[in-house]
């Protein structure tokens, strides 16, 4: 007999870096069936909906499993199970997964039956059943010679049990030898075959053969899909989380929804295209979106809208709405001093409809703050990540420290120092040819001695390091092997620096935020550093509910443990930095009271190496916190990425490996991708972005995010 064999799967097969998800219909092919992770404590699995909807799509009948925890309340844990169907509960049966041990409150099995009972109440002829472990089950089940009958109550529940490395699991009472009806017999098959982003993954057996399959779960043979509508040819990728309505306009039902990254086709368009009939060929979800927030990347180039020969330039930074109204929802922003043609007005020429030409931004906004010009003018071309001043000559501080004066001679005043190693550009040379006017990147600028200065000629290094901040040192490290990279590092010093760390308060309660560039957390939390913090997902308010981010910004929530400022407002687990209020830094295991904390993806240096489990999940941007054995050092590292000729990016064992220089003994990913971004304030106030980020693949766009970690020097 051929055992059917399928797979389980979490939100841990799909790599957060790529805006893929699992590839079900490659699973399809090499499996029969797969168990989803729905969740665990009071926290839905991120992937899950997504998961249960492409299965079902790929004609895979679907399990699905909650990880029992026991600091959550059993009652409460099965009804946030169930909320996560919406109707629908799948082909197989659903498992409760009982192999824990964090000793919460709730252990043990009297609260497993409080769990399985609330259930039944809840699903109905629904068919539960049990994983476990052989040695688990045996210790924390009832005892088969004091409480025989408390024990075969569980035996109602079909079995899915572990083991692996053996020829036949090992089975626990009540269930006899061969009473199984899923074994999990290996945790490391290979992930490739079954579609995910994983290196390994779990595997199971059914007990039969696939008739019986078929029999036991009334499996009927796949029927074709739809037919899929004609499209344009036209390709679109997904710039942000996008409702899909029933027809143009925001005033129609929403069906469902896109997430960044997603590709669709165009099927039709209104008139003025400011609304896309798209097809997402994953799922064969058809619908209406906003044109604004889709970026054409294949097919023939549709047809523009027609200017009326005049244009415009905007005044102010001014909000562009899909309808001419304040009623209408904001789609983008123009910026002080943008041009725009003109498509269409209203009658009394109170709103416009503008075309911004350099990517084809098309929407309605307000008559007042657009002033009428005859001709654009010239472009401006778009600046280098770190502009240098014309002429630029590069040097080398070798003195233990060198002031910088207001003016070329010692007669004037000191207005800061550079340290030993520093490298600085400078544009002007005194008449005597013994002082050069430096510029650092915070915005000191001032004129040094040569005779401390070592000359680099006028290239930028491939090396460069300044002394930023009290106990903070910049490195700038541009990389040729094993392809080009450009690597941003801030170390700093615990004991030398006085600080203050934070990271993002809530927006609203619930651990609800409001997503903000790096840039704007800097600037509005006043921060003089900051880095992107956690991953996210994104948060559908109760209708009727007023906004959650009335002042902009997408409603969140991160992915794991977070704290601001003494308050946890997220208590979602994963691998976490710690920080309490005397500025001591831990990752994983809080020291004391945790005063901010912020998680990452997971851990990728322990004890001065790579994590020897890391996937090879690609090249991308990436983010990442480290600290010294000592922990007296904190190493905050961006390393650019997806962009051909300026900085490819980095898997995850090569930024562990470019951690460890720096001093890093422990090291965690941050989330990476569009969101790694880098951030100084300089002296005058204003921030500086250090690195190049890459948002919806235009480079230097930085993209809005749940979680960050500023750094307030005082």
């Amino acid at each position: 007999m051929a055992n059917v064999i399928g797979p389980d799967v979490s939100f841990y097969q799909d790599d957060v870096e790529t805006p893929e998800g699992i590839a079900f219909e490659t699973m399809r092919r090499a499996a029969e069936f797969v168990i989803i992770r729905a969740g665990q404590n009071l926290w839905p699995d991120p992937d899950f909906k997504y998961n249960w909807r492409a299965a079902k799509v790929a004609g895979l009948p679907r399990g699905s499993y909650w990880f029992y925890d026991s600091r959550a309340n059993p009652k409460r844990q099965a009804e946030v199970w169930v909320e996560q169907f919406e109707g629908d509960t799948g082909e197989l049966p659903l498992f409760a997964d009982f192999e824990e041990s964090y000793g919460g409150p709730y252990g043990g099995w009297t609260r497993w039956y409080d769990f399985l009972e609330r259930l039944k109440t809840l699903l109905g002829d629904k068919e539960i059943g049990i994983y476990t472990g052989y040695y688990y089950w045996g210790r924390y089940s009832p005892s088969a010679i004091r409480q025989p009958q408390q024990l075969e109550y569980f035996h109602q529940y079909p079995l899915w049990i572990a083991n692996y490395g053996v020829a036949k699991p090992r089975v626990p009472r009540p269930w006899s030898a061969d009473e199984w009806l899923f074994w999990q017999y290996t945790e490391i098959g290979d992930g490739r075959i079954y579609g995910v982003e994983s290196n390994g993954i779990d595997l199971n057996y059914f007990n039969g053969d696939l008739e019986r399959f078929r029999e036991r779960f009334k499996i009927k043979p796949s029927l074709p899909p739809p037919p899929v509508p004609d499209g344009t040819g036209r390709m679109f990728l997904v710039t942000t989380r996008l409702k899909v309505r029933r027809a143009p306009g925001t005033e129609a039902e929403q069906i469902g929804s896109l997430d960044a990254g997603d590709t669709v086709e165009e099927l039709g368009a209104n008139d003025d295209r400011s609304w896309l009939q798209i097809l997402r060929h994953l799922d064969a979800l058809s619908g209406w979106s906003s044109a604004a927030y889709l970026t054409q990347i294949a097919g023939p180039t549709p047809p523009a809208p027609t200017p009326t020969g005049r244009r415009f330039r905007a005044t102010t930074r001014l909000r562009v709405r899909e309808g001419p109204g304040t009623d209408y929802t904001i789609i983008s922003i123009l910026d002080t001093g943008d041009v725009v043609d003109e498509i269409e007005a209203t009658t009394d020429r109170a709103w416009i409809k503008i075309l911004r030409q350099r990517d084809g931004l098309l929407g309605w906004s307000s008559a007042d703050y657009l002033e009428s010009i005859d001709s654009p003018p010239a472009p401006t071309p778009t600046p280098e990540p770190e502009p240098q001043p014309v002429d630029t000559a590069w040097f080398r501080v070798t003195g233990s420290t060198l002031n910088v004066r207001e003016g070329p001679s010692t007669e004037f005043k000191s207005i800061g120092s550079l340290k030993k190693d520093d490298t600085v550009a400078a544009d002007s040379v005194s008449a005597d040819q013994h002082w050069v006017r430096i510029h650092r990147l915070d915005g000191l600028t001032g004129w040094c001695h040569t005779g401390y200065l070592a000359p680099l000629g006028t290239a930028r290094p491939k090396s460069l390091r300044q002394y930023l901040f009290p106990g903070t040192t910049y490195f700038r490290k541009e990389l040729t092997a094993p392809r080009t990279l450009v690597v941003h590092v801030l170390a700093i010093d615990l004991q030398t620096a006085k600080l203050d760390f934070l990271v993002t308060p809530e927006s609203r309660s619930g651990g609800i935020l409001c997503t903000r560039t790096v840039e704007q957390f800097l600037s509005e939390f006043s921060q003089t550093i900051a880095i992107n913090g956690d991953g996210y997902y994104y948060v559908q308010l109760p209708p009727g509910s007023a906004p959650a981010c009335a002042s902009g910004g997408d409603a969140v929530q991160p992915n794991g443990f977070t704290a601001s400022r003494g308050h946890v407002y997220s208590t979602r687990r994963g691998p976490t930095v710690y920080i309490n209020q005397y500025n001591e830094i831990t990752f994983n295991a809080a020291k004391g009271r945790v005063f901010n904390a912020v998680s990452g993806d997971r851990m990728v240096l322990v004890g001065g190496k790579p994590v020897p489990t890391l996937p090879i999940n690609g090249l991308h941007p990436r983010t990442a916190i480290g600290l010294s054995r000592n922990g007296r050092t904190v190493i905050l590292m961006v390393v650019d990425g997806r962009q051909p000729g300026y900085s490819e990016g980095v898997d995850l064992a090569e930024l562990a490996n470019l951690l460890v220089p720096y001093g890093a003994y422990t090291g965690i990913n941050m989330d990476g991708g569009g969101s790694s971004t880098m951030v100084i304030r300089n002296l005058e106030g204003r921030p500086v972005v250090l690195n190049r980020p890459i948002d919806s693949l235009v480079p230097g766009k930085q993209r809005a995010v749940a979680t960050h970690l500023g750094i307030l020097f005082k």
